[in-house]
């Protein structure tokens, strides 16, 4: 009798514990606030961005970037750091258009410098 309660209050214990520890994964973020992958996005283009003056160095700061951007649910930085890699891989006029609108992307997002 007296293992059936040790085994009940263990088992007791551990859902409690799992039931504190878990997130509600169903609450979405606020895709209008600037999440933790955005920032580092944004952080990593505004660092790197005047350095970029060659093709490659482009290209090169568009998959940094990229590689936080996907992983973020704020509006528009996912979508504009594809536009920055497509336009790092074109004309300096292509590049300076992603450029933009990745930026614009993390200032609507509360992104400051």
């Amino acid at each position: 009798m007296q293992l059936r309660y040790t085994i009940a209050a263990v088992a007791i214990t551990a859902l409690a514990l799992a039931a504190c520890s878990s997130n509600d994964s169903s609450k979405p973020a606020d895709p209008t606030k600037l999440d933790d992958a955005a920032s580092l996005a944004c952080d990593d283009f505004a660092q790197d961005y005047k350095a970029a003056q060659t093709q490659q160095a482009r290209i090169d700061l568009a998959n940094k970037v990229n590689k936080w951007a996907q992983k973020s649910a704020t509006n528009g930085i996912a979508d504009n750091a594809t536009v920055l890699a497509r336009g790092s891989e074109g004309s300096a006029s292509a590049w300076q258009i992603g450029a933009d609108a990745f930026a614009q992307s993390c200032l609507d997002a509360g992104w400051k410098a």
